[in-house]
């Protein structure tokens, strides 16, 4: 990584008390929903923003979910454990993702579209894998605003843009333009947060999930194949989902239920 870029991942602060707090209850075995949901509504901007993320269209909820209590009653603890590390992103983050043409909506509609996939496809095929899964999935692209900041600052915009109009590699340009890609940045993010090493290391290897062992190889390639199904700017589209189809085929994941999860999301 290059120095701007490790600046700027120090930069980013600790996570704030109460998603910590969430954190700790969400890990305790012992814990309750209503644990969870007291934890939340101590802090107002918290629940806001849990609120504001789960009535986004791509969670395809009938009515208005408005209160915190409701969100997780129908969303479970793996969603609404991701929306909270969500909000520290909010506090720590000014999202500008103008070298990759894309806007903060776009991003935002990328992360609910693959965390909607992960929760549709995964409560039918492999729910144990949702404490990893969910979060890695909403918050996996998260190291792409970091690069993003560097390659301004760094004057290297122009690396990325060559490399969308080429429709070349985008983690290769960014590794050529900073030293890392998205998923090395986030994984590190991820640590640097003490978040479990299991999710840092699914979202380090989700780019190559050959690389890792045979206990995390599925994981990861679950989360290689939403994020090829998912574009970075929330589009999905045939050709994505070709993509994705592959790597289901290739790691043996529950290609029936990825079509069912994914009619769903599509509003189809």
């Amino acid at each position: 990584m290059t120095k701007t870029l490790l600046e700027n991942i120090d930069a980013i602060p600790a996570l704030p008390e109460s998603v910590q707090a969430v954190e700790r209850i969400y890990h305790d075995p012992d814990s309750t929903f209503e644990d969870m949901q007291k934890a939340i509504e101590k802090d107002p901007l918290l629940t806001a923003n849990i609120l504001r993320i789960v009535n986004a269209p791509a969670y395809g909820m009938k009515n208005t979910i408005t209160s915190v209590k409701q969100a997780i009653s129908l969303l479970g603890k793996d969603a609404i454990r991701s929306f909270v590390l969500n909000s520290a992103v909010d506090a720590s983050f000014e999202i500008n993702l103008s070298p990759y043409n894309m806007t903060k909506e776009d991003f935002a509609a990328a992360c609910d579209k693959q965390l909607a996939l992960t929760l549709q496809w995964l409560r039918s095929s492999d729910a144990s894998l949702l404490p990893l899964l969910a979060p890695a999935a909403f918050l996996v692209d998260l190291g792409r605003v970091i690069i993003a900041k560097t390659l301004i600052e760094d004057a290297k915009v122009d690396v990325i843009q060559k490399a969308l109009l080429a429709g070349e590699d985008i983690a290769a340009a960014e590794k050529t333009a900073c030293g890392a890609q998205t998923t090395d940045v986030t994984a590190t993010l991820f640590h640097r947060w003490n978040l479990d090493p299991e999710i840092v290391h699914i979202i380090r290897y989700s780019d190559d999930p050959e690389g890792t062992g045979p206990d995390e190889k599925k994981a990861a390639a679950y989360l290689k194949a939403i994020r090829e199904t998912v574009m970075p700017n929330g589009e999905i589209t045939d050709e994505s989902i070709a993509t994705a189809k592959e790597t289901i085929e290739e790691f043996e994941l529950d290609e029936a239920n990825y079509n069912k999860a994914l009619q769903k999301v599509m509003g189809e």
